[in-house]
């Protein structure tokens, strides 16, 4: 799925499943709403992550409707009822509160862009961002799956240089820091399939 910076729009045409091109912003969207879930704010919709206060980003109302109507989000029209105490000690119950999220095929549109354009989702500075995964001519490149920040994307990378290279692995952390990273199954399929001694990971 390649990107153009001329229209900022990431464009397909291998599969009919998806829509042919998707806004950088339709991106940030739904990973976010992959990530957290979606809620209505005063300009828009805003990510419901706890303690995120400061950095409040409102999305485009056009953005949400135009992914809604693509069968890209799907949500809960309704809302959940918040139970709160008012001041004089009893429960008072708020006004529902919809909420929005990745549906099935967001995330499948997500995990083909990834693995085509090495694109994540990175938590922790709430922004969208690239891991090159060309590996050099005498290099093996496994794509690792979806991952939240890029220290988890390095220690993901770390176990399966272990797997592959065991004690010659070159790695970002020391080896143990990586032991408790559990790897997809079709990841430890190829690794698996390159014990043999095909090269080394890159």
């Amino acid at each position: 799925m390649p990107y153009s910076g001329v229209t900022g729009r990431y464009y397909q045409t291998d599969s009919d499943e998806f829509p042919r091109s998707i806004s950088r912003q339709q991106l940030f969207v739904l990973y976010a709403a992959a990530n957290y879930q979606l809620r209505p704010s005063q300009l828009g919709w805003c990510a419901d992550r706890p303690g995120a206060y400061l950095d409040w980003i409102d999305h485009s109302q056009v953005t949400v409707r135009c992914l809604l109507k693509k069968g890209l989000l799907e949500g809960n029209a309704r809302g959940e009822n918040l139970v709160l105490e008012g001041w004089d000690g009893k429960s008072m119950v708020e006004p529902p509160i919809p909420k929005l999220w990745t549906s099935a095929k967001g995330k499948k549109l997500l995990d083909k862009i990834t693995s085509e354009t090495g694109i994540v989702f990175d938590r922790e500075s709430y922004q969208l961002v690239k891991f090159e995964t060309d590996p050099p001519a005498d290099g093996i490149c496994l794509q690792l799956g979806n991952v939240d920040t890029p220290r988890e994307f390095m220690l993901a990378y770390d176990r399966a240089a272990v797997l592959i290279d065991g004690d010659d692995a070159e790695t970002n952390f020391p080896p143990e820091e990586s032991k408790h990273v559990v790897l997809p199954d079709e990841v430890m399929r190829q690794i698996n399939a390159l014990k043999a001694g095909r090269g080394r990971l890159q």
